[in-house]
C-alpha cells in the first residue's frame, strides 16, 4: 500500500511578506508580488506547456492557438502557456484573454523533453499566475508509460519517473493534470502521477489522440463563463468537450480519473496480481483468451483497457471447475473490476472504442516482452511495487 501525504501548494499560500523571485530560463530574473488575500486572486489558471519542438508544431498554430484564442475573456481564469517551436529558437510565452494574446519570446533554447524544463514551468506559472485552482496540460506526442513530450531540437524526452521528478521539485499542487497526448491513459502513467501525491484528477485518453487534439473552445467555455466551477466539473467539462467535437465517428477515448481513488485501487489491483501468479499454471488459457479478445491501444498494440481485460477473464473462469484458486481470482478480478470503475469521474467513447472503460495496461505479448522487459522493469515503479512485473515474467517464462 501506498501512502500519500499531500503537499500545500505555493499557489495556495495567503500569508507572503516580501515578492518572489523565479529565476525563469531567459531571464536575468523575474520579480513577482504574490497576492497575499485569496479574494484577490483568480479562482483558476488553465496553464499549457507545449512542446511542439518536432513534427506537431502546425497542429498548434491550426487547432490549438485559435480554440484558445476563440475562449471568452474572464477576469477569474488565467490561460497561459510555454511554447517551443520546431521551427525557432528559444521559446514563447503566450498569455490568453480572448482574442488578445500577449506574446513575449525567450531566446533560450530549452528542452521541452527534460523534467528540469516542466518543473520551472509549473513553478512560473504557480508564482505568476497564482490562482485557486490549477490545471496543467502536456501537449505533445505520447506513447503510455514509455515516453511523452519528444523535443527534436536537443532530442530530450521524458521517461520513468521524470514526471513524478518535476512535480516533487517544483511542489505545486494540480487540482487537474491533463495530457492532450496519445495513450497517456495508462496504470503505469497514473501510478506515477499517483505516486507524486501532486495530482488530483488526470484527464487523459487511451487511444491515440488526433492531430486536432484537445478542442478547448469546446472543454473550457463552461468555466469561462462560471468561474466557481470546482475540478471535478471543469474535468467533467472536458470530457464533454470532447465528446461533441469528436461525437462517434472516430476511434477515440477520453477519460477523467481521480487519482486517490485510483492510487487507492492498488490495494486491489495488488491482491489480483498475486492471485493470477497462483493461478497460472491452471488458468493460462484463461488469460490468453482474455488478452486476445481484449480492446488494444491501436497505437502501441501493447496497451490492453484493464478493465475490459478483467471483465473477460471473469468470464473465462466460470468455464473453469470450482476450486480455491479459480474463487479467489473470480472474487479479486470482481473487486478490481469495481474499485476501478469507481476512479473513473467521466469518460467518452465512440463505437469503434465502446469497450474502453478509462485507462490500459501493459502487457507484453506478441513478442513486445523480450524487447521491453528490461526498460519496463527497470524504469518504471508501478510493476516493481504491484506486483505485475513478476506475474509478467513468470508468464512469459510458461
Amino acid at each position: 500500500m501506498v501512502n500519500l501525504i499531500r503537499r500545500n501548494s505555493v499557489r495556495k499560500s495567503v500569508t507572503v511578506l516580501a515578492a518572489l523571485t523565479l529565476a525563469v530560463p531567459g531571464f536575468a530574473g523575474l520579480s513577482i508580488a504574490v497576492v497575499q488575500d485569496n479574494d484577490d486572486i483568480p479562482k483558476w489558471t488553465i496553464a499549457l506547456f507545449i512542446n511542439a519542438d518536432n513534427n506537431l508544431e502546425i497542429c498548434y498554430d491550426d487547432f490549438t492557438y485559435p480554440w484558445l484564442c476563440a475562449l471568452p475573456d474572464s477576469d477569474e481564469v488565467d490561460i497561459v502557456s510555454w511554447v517551443d517551436r520546431l521551427s525557432t529558437t528559444g521559446y514563447e510565452i503566450v498569455e490568453f484573454s480572448g482574442e488578445d494574446t500577449t506574446t513575449s519570446y525567450v531566446e533560450t533554447e530549452l528542452g521541452f523533453g527534460l523534467s528540469s524544463t516542466l518543473r520551472d514551468f509549473l513553478m512560473w506559472t504557480a508564482t505568476k499566475h497564482q490562482s485557486e485552482n490549477l490545471a496543467v496540460i502536456m501537449w505533445d506526442h505520447g506513447s503510455a508509460w514509455r515516453s511523452f513530450s519528444s523535443d527534436d531540437t536537443d532530442g530530450s524526452r521524458m521517461y520513468g519517473p521524470d514526471l513524478d521528478r518535476a512535480l516533487k521539485d517544483a511542489d505545486i499542487s494540480l487540482d487537474i493534470l491533463g495530457f492532450d497526448a496519445c495513450s497517456m491513459s495508462s496504470m503505469e502513467r497514473l501510478y506515477e502521477v499517483g505516486y507524486s501525491g501532486y495530482v488530483d484528477i488526470m484527464v487523459a485518453s487511451e487511444e491515440l489522440v488526433p492531430g486536432n487534439g484537445f478542442p478547448y473552445d469546446s472543454m473550457f467555455t463552461p468555466l469561462m463563463q462560471d468561474p466557481t466551477r470546482t475540478p471535478m466539473q471543469v474535468a467533467g467539462d472536458m470530457v464533454m468537450g470532447w465528446e461533441s467535437y469528436y461525437h462517434q465517428s472516430q476511434r477515440v477515448n477520453l477519460a477523467a480519473i481521480d487519482v486517490n481513488k485510483f492510487m487507492s485501487a492498488m490495494d486491489s489491483f495488488s491482491e489480483w496480481t498475486d492471485d493470477m501468479i497462483d493461478g497460472i499454471d491452471l488458468f493460462k488459457n484463461a488469460y490468453n483468451h482474455a488478452v486476445k479478445d481484449a480492446y488494444a491501444d491501436c497505437g502501441t498494440q501493447f496497451q490492453l483497457d484493464m478493465i475490459d481485460l478483467a471483465e473477460l477473464l471473469y468470464e473465462e473462469l466460470a468455464g473453469y471447475p470450482v476450486s480455491d484458486e479459480r474463487t479467489a481470482l473470480s472474487e479479486s478480478t470482481l473487486g478490481l473490476t469495481d474499485a476501478l470503475k469507481d476512479t473513473v469521474v467521466a469518460i467518452s467513447t465512440s463505437a469503434v472504442t465502446r469497450d474502453t472503460h478509462g485507462m490500459t495496461v501493459y502487457w507484453g505479448w506478441y513478442g513486445s516482452w523480450n524487447s521491453l522487459e528490461a526498460r519496463y522493469l527497470e524504469t518504471l515503479w508501478f510493476p516493481n511495487e504491484t506486483g505485475w512485473g513478476e506475474f509478467l515474467e513468470l508468464f512469459n517464462l510458461k
